[in-house]
């Protein structure tokens, strides 16, 4: 099931920009109107009629790369590619302290990009700058709910996290697992690091936030807080012969 809308901004504070010419393409060629009979139409011999499947990319979806046996890469979308750019623009910004005009950018590229976990991660730390938690926890959540959904049902592979998009999933999925255990809602925050673990064991960021989650249990904390903020931005494994 594709995931959900990412949660609204608060005032909906999105940039009005250009868009692009009637009739033309992201590659910006002229082509056909939907089912027209320009190439690939469905009056195109040897084609079947009738709709084709969506792919991945179609549905806000990530495509998956198999490295060997039983290891796989989540693949970062085209549409994030073709915008490296701008989101080395947002951490200039975020350097900056111009938190509203790199928030404002992050909420136009993840609308023009569904699947662009970067910048949803990015907006889930932002909130968390600003100690709103519930509208982090809905940016990393999104972002891991297309991780998880770009999965084939009943997979048992796993996902090295250094390698390619792997990284930006399991920061979302931590961040979220953070957030929920913020909110007090333990039992859905080990759930989401459980998952986790079985998809990269190797993985000693979650094998850690688990340990610290059963510590508190263990001493009969009240408290529901992990460390919320620490350390979101990085996503570093303690080794990488993955290459």
């Amino acid at each position: 099931m594709p995931p959900t809308d990412p949660p609204p901004e608060r005032g909906d504070r999105r940039p009005i920009r250009p868009q692009r010419p009637a009739g033309k393409s992201g590659s910006g060629k002229a082509g056909p109107g939907k089912g027209g009979p320009g190439k690939g139409g469905p009056g195109r011999p040897g084609r079947p009629s009738g709709p084709r499947p969506r792919r991945p990319a179609a549905r806000g979806l990530l495509r998956l790369r198999r490295l060997d046996a039983n290891r796989y890469a989540l693949q970062a979308p085209v549409c994030a590619l073709e915008r490296a750019e701008d989101l080395e623009e947002v951490h200039a910004m975020i350097a900056e302290d111009e938190l509203e005009i790199a928030r404002d950018e992050l909420l136009y590229l993840v609308a023009d990009c569904r699947a662009f976990l970067a910048a949803h991660n990015l907006l889930g730390e932002l909130a968390l700058r600003e100690e709103d938690v519930s509208l982090a926890r809905g940016h990393f959540g999104f972002a891991y709910e297309v991780g998880i959904d770009s999965l084939p049902q009943g997979f048992r592979g796993v996902l090295p996290t250094q390698r390619d998009y792997n990284g930006e999933f399991f920061l979302a999925g931590r961040g979220l697992a953070r957030c929920l255990i913020a909110r007090g809602q333990r039992a859905e925050g080990r759930a989401v690091l459980q998952q986790l673990q079985k998809l990269d064991p190797r993985n000693t960021d979650v094998r850690d936030l688990l340990a610290e989650l059963d510590e508190q249990e263990r001493l009969g904390l009240v408290s529901p807080d992990l460390p919320v903020l620490d350390d979101l931005p990085e996503s570093e494994d303690e080794d990488d012969d993955d290459d």
